[in-house]
């Protein structure tokens, strides 16, 4: 059965909940309210120079401070093309309705305002708006006045009214401080400096152009041509610090350009990135985090774009398809600027790698190129110091690495006494860098090596020397069992080392199950135990003696079991710490008990 007494209904909007929404939620500050009042009008005076390209636009603001009588009130008018009787209803009276329609303004990319709303953030710091406007279509202007509680009222003028708007802010109780006149220049001044009409600042004292003098050229030719010293100034000017040097951006996708600064010191690669963005000379915002890619991470721009879409707080850029390209293109920009430095300033290239290494290794990981160019400056800790990759090729055939810090600290002192070149490749992109070598250079042959393997290539003992060790050796495998540790003796170098303590990827998996353990509850402890379970466990760790080490070899001559015991497992638990292995409960036990026995034993 069919209702014919349905009807479609209207949503009813909250005014104040909406205003609550705005300055809560949606705007940062309530100093926004500048940006759209500015807004609003450099858009209504570009819209009349649409119809009249010879037409002179400016702005007007007028202040008149918070006094003990006065509450402040604020004036902005512009020459712009004004409004009619019917906009005013559709345009201000209308939440989310665009004053800047396409059908009124016919090029939506010309204009700054997108979202119907800017006019509200002005009920941030008031309770009452007041337009008076004059469309160059209407003969007669029009006021209206908006009130905090959702009313409005709209009545016709009779006098004689310019063509353009003038817009009526008394200050809210509160918010005083965005109706002070220092406060405020320099707020117009900070969002409107780069705009390209004139805007007047009155006070009742004095009045200032407030975009008199333009700080920086966003044009092609002002980048490009423009002086080093005075790009780097304004940068240091912005970001209150010092930079390396600058690369020149554009993007043809979202009319781009601007300038990136390289950062003077070394950037964490998961730090927010954060760049002034303006919007068709608007200031938008200085923490845009998604304008550059990820690799970028060395880098903080200044950038005016002209066909991007805003948030709906036109605090942030919409992170969609076109930004995606826009990225790209920027992208392309600092890798032709890494490259000319590669070709035509080593000097330069030099200084930017000491310091963002990480960058430029993320970088020459994602293109080959890139990799090409700059794989011989890249600098790598080896057994044998900071090397670059070019020092490091003359002085090996094979590019022997190990993947991780602590098997490179086990063997780092024995590569260094026998002068081979291990590089350290447990930071961050320097194994795929390695690994990714016989890929573009198929001459170069790579290597990677374990404790295990440089253990491989130790001297063994003699028949004699091995029958002078037998007991030493037997001991040390009685004292190490409960840790699950094997026992080797050879001959290597340096002598000072007197034991190297090796285990491979299996053998530590279960020794950080066990130690996980220890320090688990029953329920975690038994999951822990059926994986360890699973795990083979013929695989040990080891400690190999150095035969050549003057206390390794006094304590095989000696007769005293109890005295080669206790220092098999100071010895076992000194060699863990050295390659930076974390003691267990029991190895911890075992250290201190070592050491007061040794006390006791020597008194």
């Amino acid at each position: 059965m069919v209702n014919n007494n349905e009807f479609d209904l209207r949503f009813k909007v909250n005014l104040q909940g909406i205003i609550e929404l705005l300055s809560n939620h949606l705007y940062s500050s309530p100093k926004v309210y500048i940006r759209e009042l500015l807004q609003n009008a450099v858009d209504a005076v570009t819209a009349r120079r649409k119809n009249d390209s010879g037409f002179y636009g400016s702005i007007s603001i007028e202040l008149f401070e918070p006094s003990e009588k006065n509450p402040g009130t604020l004036v902005v008018e512009d020459n712009g093309i004004g409004l009619t009787e019917e906009e005013v209803h559709q345009f201000l009276a209308v939440i989310g309705q665009s004053s800047k329609r396409e059908e009124f303004f016919q090029r939506r990319n010309d204009f700054i305002g997108q979202f119907g709303i800017g006019l509200l953030s002005c009920f941030i710091v008031c309770d009452e708006i007041i337009v008076i406007t004059k469309s160059e279509k209407s003969p007669y202007a029009v006021e209206w006045v908006g009130k905090y509680d959702g009313t409005y009222r709209v009545r016709k003028l009779d006098n004689d009214v310019s063509v353009g708007t003038k817009i009526y802010l008394r200050c809210r109780p509160g918010s005083e401080e965005y109706f002070q006149a220092p406060t405020l220049k320099d707020l117009f001044i900070h969002y409107g400096c780069f705009l390209p009409y004139p805007i007047y600042f009155s006070d009742g004292k004095s009045k200032i152009l407030i975009n008199n003098e333009k700080p920086f050229d966003f044009s092609r030719d002002g980048i490009l041509k423009g002086d080093r010293e005075a790009i780097l100034e304004y940068g240091k000017k912005v970001f209150d610090e010092d930079f390396i040097d600058y690369i020149p951006l554009f993007s043809k996708t979202g009319d781009v350009s601007g300038i990136a600064y390289i950062i003077s010191y070394k950037m964490n690669p998961s730090s927010k990135r954060r760049h002034r963005v303006y919007l068709k000379n608007m200031f938008l915002s200085d923490s845009v985090e998604n304008l550059l890619p990820d690799w970028a991470f060395f880098l903080k721009c200044v950038v005016n774009c002209n066909d991007l879409e805003p948030t709906a707080s036109r605090e942030q850029l919409c992170d969609d398809k076109k930004l995606s390209q826009v990225q790209a293109e920027l992208g392309d920009c600092i890798r032709s600027y890494l490259v000319e430095k590669a070709r035509f300033d080593i000097f330069r290239l030099r200084e930017i790698i000491k310091i963002h290494t990480l960058a430029i290794k993320a970088l020459s990981l994602e293109f080959d190129e890139l990799y090409k160019l700059f794989i011989d400056w890249l600098p790598f800790e080896t057994s044998l110091g900071i090397l670059t990759f070019g020092e490091i090729k003359k002085r090996t055939d094979i590019i022997q690495y190990t993947p991780s810090i602590d098997e490179f600290r086990q063997i780092q002192k024995i590569s260094a006494a026998k002068s081979i070149c291990i590089l350290n490749c447990g930071y961050i992109y320097d194994t795929e860098i390695i690994e990714k070598l016989p890929e573009i250079f198929h001459d170069i042959r790579i290597e990677r090596i374990s404790p295990t393997d440089m253990s491989a290539s130790f001297e063994e003992l003699d028949f004699e020397e091995r029958e002078k060790a037998f007991e030493f050796i037997k001991t040390a495998e009685v004292v190490l069992q409960p840790f699950n540790c094997s026992v080797q003796i050879k001959k290597f170098e340096p002598t000072d080392i007197p034991a190297l303590f090796m285990i491979d990827e299996e053998a530590n998996l279960i020794r950080n199950i066990e130690n996980t353990k220890e320090v688990s509850n029953f329920l975690f402890s038994s999951i822990l135990g059926q994986i360890s379970d699973n795990i083979s466990t013929s695989s040990k760790a080891q400690l190999c003696f150095n035969y050549n080490n003057p206390l390794i070899t006094r304590l095989i001559g000696t007769d005293s079991k109890e005295l080669v015991c206790m220092s098999v497992e100071i010895i076992y638990i000194q060699s863990l710490l050295m390659g930076h292995y974390p003691l267990n409960p029991r190895e911890m036990k075992l250290l201190n008990s070592s050491l007061l026995n040794l006390i006791d034993y020597k008194l």
